[in-house]
């Protein structure tokens, strides 16, 4: 089975951050903040540039240039441009894996990403070589560990991997794009984000990005 690792190993972990961004919001931050709190030495945002089950994304460019001003504050966050079109363990894996070598991967996930984790290629190879950060809301947490679990014991997926529970959980890129479509504030947004998305009318209904 697997389970919760330690936090007294001596090896180096960094933190890889796939998704969309679109766009990144203080939720991201927040988890990417807590990871390192937890004992990554760095957390590296990875945008997606075709994400799994999204349509009409922003254009990669905008939601790169967003991410590299949201992490702007922050010398542990980097950002990673990825060749393929989206995160794979077949091609992205081993290149992660040759570009951080000598650190422990560590790949941050949402709770819900769990739930159907079990259904990509090559997912045994990923959970034996990456280990997982998941962050979730308290409410979540039964539901999360009996997800887990039944693929462990399914699947024989043997997950190591870390539960925390970020602020601003509650904010989600699909809310703050819906209420920027309606010329309403949103709220949870990085201020140079803001100021982004405003000169470049990302969401607007009459205006292409």
């Amino acid at each position: 089975m697997g389970g919760r690792y330690t936090k007294s190993s001596m090896t180096k972990k960094i933190g890889i951050f796939a998704g969309t961004f679109d766009p990144i919001h203080d939720g991201h931050i927040a988890f990417a903040q807590a990871a390192l709190d937890a004992g990554l030495e760095k957390v590296m945002f990875l945008p997606e540039p075709r994400p799994r089950r999204k349509q009409g994304v922003r254009a990669l460019e905008h939601r790169r240039a967003m991410v590299r001003l949201a992490i702007a504050h922050e010398g542990r966050y980097g950002i990673i441009a990825l060749e393929q079109a989206r995160f794979t363990v077949h091609e992205t894996l081993p290149k992660l894996q040759a570009r951080f070598a000598g650190y422990q991967l560590v790949l941050l996930f949402g709770a819900d990403v769990i739930s159907h984790i079990a259904s990509w290629p090559h997912v045994g190879a990923m959970v034996n070589v990456a280990e997982l950060m998941i962050a979730a809301r308290l409410r979540d947490m039964s539901d999360l560990t009996a997800t887990l679990h039944t693929l462990e014991k399914t699947r024989n997926l043997r997950f190591r991997y870390e539960i925390i529970h970020p602020a601003y959980e509650e904010v989600t890129s699909s809310t703050i794009r819906l209420l920027l479509k309606r010329d309403k504030a949103a709220d949870g947004l990085p201020p140079a984000v803001q100021r982004y998305i405003k000169r470049h009318k990302l969401y607007s209904t009459t205006t292409a990005d």
